[in-house]
């Protein structure tokens, strides 16, 4: 029987790819930017542009908030996403739709 000598994947394989994936994301966001205001001049910002701007900055955000879990080796958890957060950060009640 034959047996995969990679059981796991090692931290610095772990930390590769969650740079990776910020740096995608980051570009990402960067491309969208570039699109609206390709010279620097105001470009159209409509609401799809808007909608994919906001969750390209929210999956920057999970994946932030991910690696400083794994970083500490903490399970995600609401309380320990607010510890996160800068003291005077202000928070807004969520938006009813």
């Amino acid at each position: 029987m034959a047996t995969n000598p990679i059981t796991s994947i090692s931290t610095a394989d772990k930390l590769k790819q969650t740079l990776k994936t910020v740096t995608d994301a980051a570009l990402f966001i960067e491309q969208i930017l570039g699109a609206v205001a390709p010279d620097g001049a105001a470009g159209e910002f409509d609401a799809a542009t808007a909608e994919r701007l906001t969750a390209a900055f929210g999956n920057l955000a999970a994946i932030a908030i991910q690696a400083a879990h794994d970083a500490a080796a903490k399970e995600v958890t609401p309380e320990s996403v607010m510890a996160l957060m800068p003291v005077s950060t202000s928070l807004e009640p969520a938006i009813e739709r």
